[in-house]
């Protein structure tokens, strides 16, 4: 039995018929503001909507960073006193570290690695209110503030809860191979959107989105991993020359606040990019479009 599915094609595959009576305006046109049927298209529309959020993302991620470098400056201000202290000690042949500076070494280590991973979290909260903000701008409702971070609260534990099941997911990867993990992390950049956006959606979805086009889908998701190493790149090189000019603690505080610069610009321009990018996937795997993501296709029928 085929029921719910077309004929067969030319090829001998069953696939999913469409859907009965939709509307028009749920098929993507080419003035849609999400879906674009070119790789220029999506920068486009990706800038446009950067352009729209700007504002209230900016407020978003700055109020977020506060907390975020409370943890992590004096963090790093710890791993970097470590450490000098373990080399100026490895160097000194007279007096060679002992299991104090050692243990001394690893628990600054923890504590980074410890706020690293808060950081992470807090992180995909933010950035599934950006998702919010984005839709809000897309579909042409009042890019709120308050709406995003409804939603944030309202699917900000399922997006943590998937971002860690993606990070295991992220580490067998890397156990197996490097390939691996490029393919892993390549098809669940889309993840937190897929989250906020999809209820009961997860990491299923994620490869599935990715695997409807997967050339369009590589050159959208490679792009936005050459922005973002890039960027991080010259960021990381100015703060690390910052370091080493400034010099002791206040060198790694000045250059944690620094880094600080790139999560505020990635959390305006990043996401736009993941969201459209996640709008031309699922257009190219069913029918989708803007109008999916208004207040009326998002209620409940009666």
């Amino acid at each position: 039995m085929n029921q719910g599915w077309a004929e067969l094609d030319g090829n001998g595959h069953y696939w999913p018929a469409q859907p009965p009576a939709i509307p028009p305006s749920y098929y993507a046109m080419p003035d849609d503001p999400l879906v674009s049927p070119s790789y220029e298209g999506w920068w486009a529309r990706a800038g446009a909507l950067a352009k729209k959020i700007w504002k209230p993302a900016l407020k978003l991620n700055a109020v977020a960073l506060l907390p975020l470098l409370a943890l992590t400056v004096p963090a790093n201000v710890l791993m970097t006193t470590e450490q000098r202290e373990l080399q100026a000690a490895a160097l000194d042949q007279t007096d060679p570290p002992d299991l104090s500076m050692l243990s001394g070494f690893m628990t600054a280590v923890g504590w980074l690695l410890a706020a690293t991973l808060v950081a992470a979290l807090v992180s995909a909260v933010v950035t599934s209110a950006t998702v919010r903000l984005v839709v809000l701008a897309a579909t042409g409702q009042p890019v709120s503030l308050r709406e995003a971070l409804r939603t944030a609260l309202r699917r900000g534990p399922a997006v943590i809860g998937w971002q860690i099941l993606a990070g295991f997911l992220g580490a067998l990867a890397f156990l197996a191979c490097f390939l691996p993990i490029l393919y892993v992390s390549a098809a669940l950049m889309v993840l937190p959107v897929v989250v906020t956006i999809e209820r009961g959606a997860g990491i299923g979805r994620s490869f599935s989105l990715f695997h409807a086009d997967i050339g369009a889908s590589l050159a959208r998701i490679g792009s936005i991993w050459a922005v973002t190493i890039g960027a991080s790149m010259v960021l990381a090189g100015i703060g690390a020359a910052l370091e080493l000019t400034i010099g002791g603690t206040p060198g790694a505080i000045v250059s944690s606040l620094w880094s600080g610069l790139y999560y505020l610009v990635a959390g305006i321009y990043i996401t736009p990019l993941l969201v459209t990018a996640y709008a031309d996937m699922r257009a190219r795997r069913e029918p989708f479009s803007t109008a999916y993501l208004t207040p009326e296709a998002e209620r409940p029928a009666a």
